[in-house]
Parts: structure tokens; C-alpha cells; sequence
């Protein structure tokens, strides 16, 4: 069906590539407008057709800036397809975030990925009862496995 939040995505990124950004830059933002529309979505994203498009995108691109980052976004998006997870984890939310914010400032990969390792760190630390089981967690635990 259809979902506003992917709409906007898909959106942000025309309108990114349009202006001349590179592809992955107009990827991040797109990716980036989905994570803050999704917060207030009621959409969960197994249901979302973004679901799909992100992992078939994801598997496609072959000039990933990190495949540790490429390998944490299948197991993120298989386990919440899988598990029919209602939405996105605030430890994830704050990693990615701080990963799409550091990179679209031109900082490069290797800081964007400390960026989103702090901020993960820090979620963590701030929600006890977060779940290593959980998308989120299968997702860190993918990275993690790549090092």
C-alpha cells in the first residue's frame, strides 16, 4: 500500500540527485528523510514497500562506502521484514542518524562511522532494556562480525 513516509524519501532523493548531488549523498538524504518521518509514522516498516526497495537497493549498490555498513543494513532490514518488527529502534535511529548527518557534512565514511558507533554506544547506555535479539541489535551484531 501506500506510505507517505517512502513517498517523501523517494522524493528527498530525486530532488538530491536533481541538484547535482553524487548518488550516494542523494541515497543518504533520502535514507535520512525516512528515518525522520518513520519516527512519527504509525507505518511499521516490515509492512512499508520501502522495506523491500531498501534491501533490493542495498544488495544492488556496488560502490558501498563500508560493507560492514552495507552488512548491517540487510540483517536490519531481513529481521524486521522477518519478525514483522512495528518500527525503528531508538538505538538504531540514533546511530543512523548520527551516521547520515556526519557523512552529508563531507567528513568521509571513517567519521561518520565513528559518529554512528559513538551515538550507538550512547543509546545503548541510555535504554536498558534494549534487546540484542532485536533488529537493531542483529543489525550491530552484523557490523560488529565484519571487524
Amino acid at each position: 500500500g501506500f506510505d507517505p513516509v517512502c513517498y517523501r524519501s523517494a522524493e528527498r532523493f530525486f530532488e538530491s540527485f536533481e541538484a547535482g548531488k553524487p548518488e550516494l549523498e542523494a541515497t543518504f538524504a533520502a535514507a535520512r528523510e525516512f528515518l525522520e518521518g518513520y519516527r512519527s509514522s504509525p507505518t511499521p516498516a516490515s509492512k512499508s514497500p520501502c522495506a523491500a526497495a531498501t534491501k533490493a537497493y542495498a544488495t544492488a549498490v556496488k560502490d558501498s562506502p563500508s560493507a560492514a555498513s552495507e552488512k548491517a543494513l540487510l540483517a536490519f532490514v531481513d529481521e524486521a521484514v522477518f519478525t514483522n518488527d512495528d518500527g525503528l529502534d531508538p538505538v538504531c535511529g540514533a546511530a543512523a542518524e548520527a551516521y547520515f548527518s556526519t557523512y552529508l557534512t563531507g567528513a568521509g565514511e571513517a567519521a561518520a562511522s565513528e559518529a554512528a558507533a559513538v551515538a550507538y554506544l550512547e543509546a545503548v547506555g541510555a535504554s536498558p532494556d534494549f534487546d540484542t535479539e532485536s533488529p537493531c541489535g542483529q543489525a550491530a551484531q552484523a557490523y560488529i562480525a565484519t571487524f
